[in-house]
């Protein structure tokens, strides 16, 4: 891969985060303009609201870094059959 795929790559996560939480945002602005917030109509938009901001945080914070490899250790290691 190179650095200019993995900056493209990176630019892309983010700005996608970006979105997400945008998209969260007006979710829980709908949610707080809501007159009655029962129903179906509020539980729909907290989940968009929580689901978004949780994903889009971890994009603006993690990038393209999401994709690295993680060393397991050897306890969590699937056992050679």
């Amino acid at each position: 891969m190179t650095d200019a795929h993995r900056l493209r790559t990176d630019l892309s996560l983010r700005a996608s985060g970006i979105l997400s939480l945008a998209i969260a945002f007006t979710a829980i602005y709908t949610l707080a303009r809501l007159d009655q917030q029962t129903g179906a109509l509020a539980f729909l938009l907290a989940t968009i609201g929580f689901l978004c901001a949780s994903a889009g945080a971890m994009l603006v914070v993690v990038g393209g870094q999401i994709h690295d490899p993680v060393r397991i250790s050897a306890r969590w290691q699937r056992a050679a059959r």
